[in-house]
């Protein structure tokens, strides 16, 4: 009997610390869309919102309309992220919570940072020519502002 509980009490314990060094997997890093505050070992699955917000001033607006460009379509990566008017237009970079801007939210899943590859077209135009491109990287807990000039 005494030997029964013995190995009852060794069981218990070995059980108990077996289960207690286990470490939940979950993503730790505070400024992601999922932290888990209970992980304790990252597990890779972050994921993290940025902002990003296009603009051109006057000057280059007056320079589409003036070639017969009334519609620019952005796009992000291939992914088409939306359309403005080229009427519409600053006189500084907008903010990122500023309405009218060219402004969108993009997850990132590798890491807090990546980098993008953007470019603006002609809306209207069946050919799709780029009027603008570029490289950007993204970054957690930001807002990327890109200015389009020299058209």
């Amino acid at each position: 009997m005494k030997t029964i509980k013995l190995l009852s009490l060794g069981l218990l314990l070995s059980g108990g610390i077996l289960f207690s060094s286990c470490k939940k997997e979950g993503c730790t890093n505070p400024v992601a869309e999922n932290y888990d505050a209970k992980a304790k070992t990252s597990d890779k699955s972050c994921t993290y919102s940025v902002d990003v917000v296009f603009w051109f001033d006057e000057v280059t607006s007056q320079a589409l309309m003036g070639s017969g460009i009334d519609k620019l379509k952005f796009y992000l990566n291939e992914e088409n992220i939306g359309t403005s008017n080229t009427d519409i237009f600053w006189e500084e970079a907008p903010k990122c919570d500023e309405g009218g801007s060219i402004r969108f939210t993009k997850t990132l899943e590798k890491a807090s940072f990546e980098p993008f590859y953007y470019y603006v077209t002609d809306a209207d135009d069946e050919d799709q020519e780029t009027i603008w491109s570029g490289i950007t990287q993204l970054d957690t807990d930001s807002c990327r502002v890109i200015r389009l000039t020299d058209f």
